[in-house]
């Protein structure tokens, strides 16, 4: 049981950081799965550190990481009020997000991609140097030679950061992290939208073509053609949309 005694000096700093993590991310998802609704507080401290099975001070130490990420707000007398996640974009909260695989969410995030990702599209064509397109016909080749589903899926995410980079834009790669926070950690539940090896070899390697040809159109639209397939594929993979 959960006592006021401070963390063991034996545990690593690293250790203890990872315990403080965790228990971020369990109040996290207690709060998006409605056991700790907005607006109303987080149970007294001793009471969630039992619940939880950890100490004060860790508890006290995720407590203070909830509230710097504005999911909390410590107020006298009213205890640790508990604010809307759906506005927060700390990757911890993203990542609760994707793990409770809200059919809506998913079908957002998707949206969010393909907005992205045709303006990323015509920006590399505009932009690519020698260095970026050598890259990215190295991580076609990854792509093409990807032995299964989660390979290819990884190899294809690998391809998205190069062009990403090519499109030598800062904004648009902070909030492609955003993207593939909420996506890459829930990544093994859509290894089966990269069963057909074929159709995502084919739709990257029209999209490197158009980029290494300097063509922003020929990029946007072969962008655009393959986001929105491979858009499909995702969200079939996890039930949503017919087949």
């Amino acid at each position: 049981m959960a006592d006021d005694t401070p963390t063991d000096t034996s545990t690593s700093p690293s250790e203890r950081r990872a315990l403080d993590e965790q228990i971020v991310t369990a109040i996290i998802e207690a709060v998006i799965g409605g056991e700790y609704p907005p607006g109303k507080p987080l149970p007294p401290e001793r009471e969630l550190a039992e619940h939880l099975g950890v100490n004060r001070t860790s508890l006290r130490q995720a407590l203070a990481r909830l509230e710097q990420i504005g999911l909390i707000a410590s107020r006298q007398g009213s205890g640790n009020l508990v604010r809307d996640p759906t506005g927060l974009t700390d990757p911890a909260v993203v990542r609760a997000m994707a793990h409770q695989l809200d059919v809506g969410f998913f079908a957002e995030l998707v949206e969010v991609r393909a907005v992205i990702g045709t303006a990323i599209g015509r920006m590399a064509a505009e932009r690519a140097t020698g260095d970026d397109l050598g890259a990215l016909h190295a991580a076609t080749a990854a792509v093409a030679t990807a032995p299964g589903p989660a390979e290819l899926q990884s190899a294809e995410l690998e391809y998205f950061e190069v062009l990403v980079t090519a499109a030598h834009n800062r904004a648009i790669s902070l909030l492609l992290r955003w993207v593939r926070s909420a996506y890459g950690d829930a990544s093994e539940v859509f290894v089966g939208a990269f069963e057909d090896h074929d159709a995502v070899l084919a739709g990257v390697e029209r999209l490197t073509s158009a980029v290494a040809r300097h063509d922003p159109a020929a990029a946007e639209a072969a962008m655009a053609q393959y986001l929105d397939d491979s858009g499909g594929r995702l969200l079939r993979s996890v039930g949503i949309g017919g087949n």
